[in-house]
């Protein structure tokens, strides 16, 4: 109705009024901020905030101590050596019902203790591989943290002004060795596998190796590769534990 429409009209204009002016109270300051909205003008000087971080120590332990009732990161990044031995039986988490004996090779890449044992780093950085750094030219920035974890073997050397090439843990879903390197068909394939592993030069190469059954004989396949060219690698295979708290 036309007394609807006046009513709502009406409101609407008070509305705009009152948006058209407003108290903004800065660093708890006595004097307001008179903020004109129609013509975006500042009416009071207001200091910028500051924009130094500071670490929040307390805080960060309540966080950290709240992670450690799901995981320990630490411990939990990788199975040890004294944990397993060949020919042991393991659960895939995604497929209860079908079972992996623990190779040889799986075996004797096993690291004795946590690579993270001990550590920590002032900063980190997680870097994707889906492709929207493409021209950012974030590669510096990238490079610039103590800590740089990156996705699924994902190349770094022809886009590295855009991603960085630092590295000190990349992930391996044996997934990636199907679609990124054909299954290693045949030796061209292979080679590039090979070249992408030597480039990690002691970075922490991190397997998923129990999640499902059918990523078992891609990651035979690596393990034949790191141990046959010896390459410098720090294999790591994330705990049940860990991935049973991922998976939630």
């Amino acid at each position: 109705s036309s007394g609807g429409r006046g009513t709502i009209r009406s409101a609407v204009n008070s509305l705009h009024s009152k948006s058209n002016r407003a108290e903004v109270v800065i660093n708890d300051s006595s004097s307001p901020a008179v903020v004109d909205r129609s013509n975006e003008s500042i009416k009071h000087n207001i200091k910028p905030a500051s924009s130094k971080w500071r670490h929040n120590q307390t805080l960060s332990l309540k966080i950290r101590k709240q992670i450690l009732k799901f995981l320990d990161a630490e411990k939990d990044i990788s199975v040890l050596k004294g944990t397993l031995k060949p020919g042991d039986i393991i659960h895939y988490v995604f497929d209860r019902d079908s079972t992996m004996n623990v190779s040889q090779n799986l075996y004797e890449l096993l690291p004795r203790t946590s690579p993270l044992k001990g550590k920590q780093f002032p900063s980190c950085a997680i870097v994707g591989n889906s492709g929207v750094l493409l021209s950012s030219g974030c590669g510096p920035e990238i490079d610039a943290h103590s800590f740089v974890i990156r996705c699924n073997l994902a190349p770094v050397q022809e886009y590295s002004q855009d991603v960085g090439m630092k590295t000190d843990l990349v992930t391996m879903n044996p997934s990636v060795i199907q679609r990124a390197f054909e299954d290693l068909v045949n030796e061209t394939w292979r080679e590039k596998l090979l070249q992408r592993l030597h480039s990690l030069n002691g970075s922490i190469l991190w397997i998923p190796a129990f999640m499902a059954k059918g990523g078992k004989e891609r990651v035979e396949w690596v393990n034949e590769l790191i141990l046959k060219h010896h390459i410098n690698v720090r294999t790591a295979y994330p705990s049940l534990r860990l991935l049973h708290a991922v998976r939630g």
